[in-house]
Parts: structure tokens; sequence; C-alpha cells
């Protein structure tokens, strides 16, 4: 397996930071105070710094809007140099989440750009706009296989809200399309452990969670038998509560797998809700 594969699944799952208020702490209208979440993590690969990642969401009621940066720096760039704007937003439920717009703009070394977009009713499959057009002849991803599934970040959203888990954040999967690609993200809970961050961001009680990144379709078959040998992917998740009346966020603070080429992790180093520095519960 690539580097390149790895480096591409843990991208996506580091967006598992995005926040995201727990099941039934926001209000029933969309006119209440909003919440705001700010985080900003780094990505390591065997200590050197692979990139950086900047999450920034809004919540008001059943409403989110989340906004994502992320920016590869360092030895990576010699390989996969890019640089990914995301935004998304859409209607939060106690057990269900509806994307309304999902927008990613990504720019690479050679300065190739690719602007996607996805438009969500609630009968059809998402309407994609791609600029250039994808090329996905031999690998698409069938209509009905599009149906009842969620843009990246509004997956994150769904599994970091707890939605229909039962006050379990870590066990869920989420199907994912995002307009070329159609995979499931899988967590489940390992066990409760108490942790130390070595960047002094949190110390204390975390709930050790394992993610799978299964791929499924608009992937090269090759791509798809790789699921057999995607490392593990574990992650520290800390509940941390909010100024708006009755909410939480479930934030994982640390997102990391043992790969081929060392240890690749996500981490957080900055995060503030409601404008302040929190306290987890």
């Amino acid at each position: 397996m690539k580097l390149r594969h790895i480096f591409t699944g843990l991208t996506i799952l580091s967006t598992l930071a995005e926040p995201a208020l727990a099941a039934g702490g926001v209000g029933a209208d969309s006119t209440g105070p909003a919440s705001k979440f700010q985080m900003a993590m780094t990505i390591y690969a065997g200590g050197i710094t692979l990139g950086k990642m900047d999450i920034d969401a809004t919540v008001r009621g059943t409403d989110y809007h989340a906004v994502s940066n992320l920016e590869t720096s360092g030895v990576v760039n010699a390989f996969w140099q890019a640089e990914i704007q995301a935004t998304s937003s859409g209607k939060m439920g106690a057990n269900m989440l509806s994307p309304g717009l999902y927008d990613s703009f990504d720019i690479n070394r050679t300065g190739k750009k690719q602007e996607v977009s996805l438009t969500y009713d609630s009968v059809n499959p998402p309407r994609l706009y791609a600029d250039p057009p994808y090329s996905t002849t031999g690998y698409e991803v069938k209509p009905e296989d599009q149906k009842a599934t969620l843009d990246p970040l509004s997956a994150v959203m769904f599994i970091v809200s707890g939605a229909g888990t039962a006050g379990t954040p870590c066990t869920v999967t989420a199907p994912v399309f995002d307009g070329r690609r159609r995979y499931n993200i899988e967590m489940r809970k390992v066990k409760d452990i108490d942790i130390k961050m070595d960047n002094g961001l949190y110390a204390g009680r975390a709930t050790l969670c394992q993610i799978k990144y299964n791929q499924l379709a608009g992937f090269k078959p090759r791509v798809i038998k790789a699921n057999e040998t995607f490392p593990t992917i574990n992650a520290w998740v800390v509940t941390y509560p909010s100024a708006t009346r009755g909410s939480e966020y479930v934030v994982p603070l640390r997102v990391w797998a043992d790969t081929p080429y060392g240890l690749v992790s996500v981490v957080a180093n900055s995060l503030k809700i409601d404008g302040q520095v929190p306290k987890a519960n």
C-alpha cells in the first residue's frame, strides 16, 4: 500500500475532529444562540510534520455549517503537495443528519485545480458538479449507491454527534459519497482510558476508539482489495461541554495508525469552544 493512500485515508479521518453537538443537545429551531467550534491540528509521520488542518464550525439550532482547510508541508510535498478547502452545511436531528450543500476546492503542486459541489434533496442522489469533470470510467458509483449518503464533512458531523448510537459516539457507521468514491467510516469503542497529550492540550479521561476506512466503490479494484491491509486507525475521544444550553462536543484529540512507513498521526494542538479554551466533562 502506498503512503499516499494511507495519508489520504488519515486526512479524511482527521476531520473526525470536526465539531458536532451531541445528539439532543441543540434546540428544535434554527433561531437560537450560535455555538462556535475552532480547532487546529498537525499531521505527522514518524515525528515529521506532513501538514496542518484547521476547522471552524457553527451550530445554530438544527443548522450546522463547517469549514475545513488542509495544507500539506515538508517531505510529503515531494510527491503529493496539496491545499484543500471544504465547506458543508445542513440540518441536524437527534438520530439523523441531512446535508444540504457540500463544496470543496483542491489545488496541487503543479497548479492543477479540482472543484466539487454536491447538492442534496430528500429523494434523489446528490447532484454533482465537478470542474474538471471526474474521470471514473469503469469505476462509477451506481446512482442507487449514492442515495442516503453523506458528504465527507457531514459524515464527520454525524459520527461525532453520536446520532443514533444511544449515547455511545464510537459505535457508528457513516455512509460517505464524495462525488467520485463511495466508502464507509466505521467506529467502535475499545475502552475508557486515562491519557496525557505531549503538547499539554489535555490530560484526563478519554475513550479509545477504533476506526475503519472501508472503500466500497469508485476505487480501482486493487485499492478496494487493499481494505484487507489498511492499517487499524485509533482515536482518543474526549467530551467537552458547550455554552449552548444542553449540548456538548465529542472531539477526537488524536487520530493515529501504525503503517509500513511508521506512525502516522493527526494531533490537535489548539481548541476553542464558544470563544473559550474548554474544560472536559
